[in-house]
């Protein structure tokens, strides 16, 4: 092999080495999904199981969420969310996607204020039962006495602190909630999608509520 051409080689090699490189960390810094997608495609279906339960098989779901761009696990979540319910019955679904301009306290699990609930609730009033991806509202009396219709509300929570009185007034039916009871249950190690759920969220009901620590 002639010096120009071992030459002409070693520079193709290291070429190609640069380019398998770049091509690794733009796939792993750009493409590899940053969060726990397995985690967040249960909660979905948690959601449209629980969902399923207490709607029944049929009728129209409102679904209250969040533009999803910047907010890569509730993309996953509703994506779960919309395929596990197609399966379990026939519903129609209705979205509502709530404005969060200038308006941090939206995202998973929070945000959803009484006032913006209870004007999507009036406005679906045969609705089988409604779905918040942003949190159970903080219910004041007054949106209360303007609820035309108590419906049937399946949420997704960060904080709890506020669950109980919505339970008491019989406002909430079911809230996936992020875990506040340990030692979690199950291996220390999650072994499946069912394991992680259980570990990192849990489901609120009338039932169990009164196990949500006291406020300090």
């Amino acid at each position: 092999m002639s010096p120009s051409v071992k030459k002409t080689l070693i520079s193709l090699v290291a070429v190609l080495v640069i380019i398998g490189a770049a091509a690794w960390i733009y796939w792993r810094e750009f493409k590899t999904p940053k969060h726990d997608v397995e985690l967040h495609t249960r909660v979905g279906e948690v959601m449209a199981e629980q969902t399923a339960m207490i709607a029944g098989k049929t009728g129209k779901i409102v679904l209250i969420t969040i533009p999803t761009s910047g907010e890569p696990e509730l993309k996953t979540q509703l994506d779960a969310f919309r395929a596990r319910l197609k399966a379990l019955g026939d519903f129609q679904l209705r979205e509502y996607e709530m404005d969060t301009k200038d308006q941090d306290k939206y995202g998973v699990g929070t945000g959803l204020s009484g006032r913006r609930y209870v004007r999507t609730a009036n406005k679906n009033l045969d609705a089988a039962a409604v779905v918040s991806f942003i949190g159970a509202p903080h219910m004041k009396d007054e949106d209360v006495s303007e609820l035309q219709k108590v419906p049937k509300l399946i949420a997704e929570a960060r904080s709890v602190d506020h669950l109980p009185k919505l339970f008491k007034r019989e406002l909430i039916s079911v809230v996936v909630a992020s875990r506040f009871a340990f030692p979690a249950p199950g291996p220390i190690q999650p072994r499946n999608a069912q394991e992680r759920f259980d570990k990192r969220y849990q489901i609120v009901v009338a039932s169990n509520v009164t196990a949500i620590p006291k406020p300090e």
